[in-house]
């Protein structure tokens, strides 16, 4: 507003010392023809000095233009005068326009650093590797005598539970865990397994090693050896023992090399992912892959290289997780084997089976409480003879006060004496009849990652002397 006074001031003195000017001009116009006229009538006057003629002219003409000039400087000077006003009001559109620019540009260049800077992060990240340790030591005190074990001259460890021996301090399993993530949706996991075996010699296992690629959270692929996908007990404790309550696994539930009767591993071929069911939160397991062995040389072992059937076993597995039951999972799942037995290194001529194994779970896991169980209908079916049905199952019911977690469980499972997969010499035939008995314990977490234990089992099976036994243990991770 300043500069549109002042331009506005200097204009009208311009103009009033132009106006002056012109007055000025005419007055010598006239001064000069009324000296000029005495001369014009009467020529002996004296006449007006020429020179003093050309003087006045020169200043008229030099008056002429300096009027021009202001003129033109006073046009220049209102048009000056109207485009500020214009540009005044036009500023702040303007000076938005130019903000909006440059800031789109400091955003275009910070995405450019920010893609820049995923990039070089992404190739830094992978491979991503985790890794975990867990290990357990364990007294165990048995009132059964070794010698009362068929064909357990040594005793056979069944898992981290050891029965028929005497009074020991052992090693359990030293487990080292690893999950290398090679990419956004491809890793691979590793568990292998240092423990003592029934000669005092230590081994090692690769309990679990696979390749999994997640095409997406529907369809997820494994490929390896894994756990099989039957009940709750064996997709969620490994081998870390300070993973689960109790101190070892549910009998029938132990690992093949310790006595189970259960496919608890698989060598092969894993598809797994959730199912669209809104608020059942349903997951699915398709598995194919080497069942196990049954064998005069060999208990039960997993087909690691070698499989002794052209046919695959398979297994169907179908989880929920309701959000109207929060902690509860129910899940089925059915396993088949077509099973051809290595009669070799024994007289018993054990035929060809058909193996079905029905099992199903319900399980509320949340805060303080657990109650876990879990059956299973296993149908043996020879190609020539009946078919033999063996159940088994397991509950298990827990508590936690603080640190401390008493627990209890009844375990039961029936092998037909008349089913051969079980009653060869080979296995000792302990497998075979009735085992059942319940346990009680109580775990103290001590720390956040070491816990003792302490249980008491008792035990009834088949042919045997009921048994009392004694298990501590101290158990960790890190």
């Amino acid at each position: 507003m300043t500069f549109v006074t002042t331009i506005g001031t200097a204009s009208k003195a311009r103009q009033k010392r132009a106006a002056n000017n012109s007055f000025l001009r005419a007055v010598l116009a006239l001064t000069i023809c009324l000296l000029a006229a005495p001369g014009v009538c009467a020529a002996d006057t004296n006449q007006i000095s020429p020179e003093f003629v050309r003087q006045i002219l020169e200043r008229l003409e030099k008056d002429e233009n300096e009027i021009k000039e202001l003129r033109q400087l006073v046009a220049k000077q209102q048009a000056a005068s109207t485009q500020a006003s214009n540009t005044a009001a036009a500023a702040p559109d303007g000076q938005l326009q130019l903000r909006l620019n440059k800031d789109e540009s400091e955003l275009a260049d910070l995405r450019t650093r920010m893609a820049e800077k995923d990039n070089a992060e992404s190739r830094a990240k992978y491979p991503f590797v985790q890794f975990h340790g867990f290990g357990d030591l364990d007294f165990a005190a048995d009132n059964r005598h070794p010698q009362s074990v068929p064909g357990n001259v040594r005793s056979i460890p069944y898992g981290v539970n050891f029965y028929g021996i005497k009074d020991t301090f052992y090693m359990g399993e030293f487990d080292l865990f690893l999950k290398a993530q090679l990419a956004e949706d491809t890793s691979v996991v590793s568990e292998t397994v240092l423990a003592a075996d029934s000669n005092n010699d230590m081994g090692v296992d690769i309990e679990r090693l696979y390749l999994e690629h997640r095409f997406n959270d529907s369809f997820i692929v494994d490929l390896g050896r894994f756990h099989t996908s039957i009940g709750y007990y064996n997709t969620t404790y490994h081998h870390g023992t300070w993973l689960q309550t109790a101190i070892g696994r549910p009998t029938f539930l132990m690992y093949e090399d310790s006595g189970g009767i259960l496919p608890i591993h698989m060598i092969g071929l894993s598809l797994h992912g959730a199912v669209p069911s809104s608020g059942l939160n349903l997951n699915y397991a398709v598995e194919l892959g080497n069942g196990l062995e049954y064998s005069a040389n060999s208990v039960n072992a997993n087909q690691q290289v070698f499989s002794s059937s052209d046919t695959k076993a398979i297994n169907l597995a179908l989880t929920a997780k309701p959000d109207a039951l929060p902690g509860t999972q129910f899940g089925v799942n059915l396993y088949y084997d077509h099973i051809e037995p290595d009669n070799s290194g024994t007289t018993n001529q054990v035929p060809n089976y058909d193996q079905f194994i029905f099992g199903a779970h319900a399980v509320y896991n949340r805060g303080d409480w657990e109650f876990l169980n879990e059956g299973y209908l296993i149908l043996d079916k020879p190609t020539s003879g009946e078919t033999h049905c063996n159940p088994a199952f397991y509950t298990q019911l827990a508590h936690k006060f603080g640190p401390l977690t008493p627990y209890v469980r009844f375990t039961y499972y029936h092998v037909m004496q008349n089913d051969l997969l079980y009653a060869l010499d080979w296995a000792g035939g302990v497998n075979a009849g009735v085992h059942y008995g319940p346990s009680v314990g109580l775990r103290y977490d001590f720390t956040t990652f070491a816990a003792l234990k302490l249980q008491y089992d008792y035990l009834v099976d088949s042919g045997l002397n009921d048994a009392s036994r004694i298990n501590v243990q101290a158990c960790f991770t890190f």
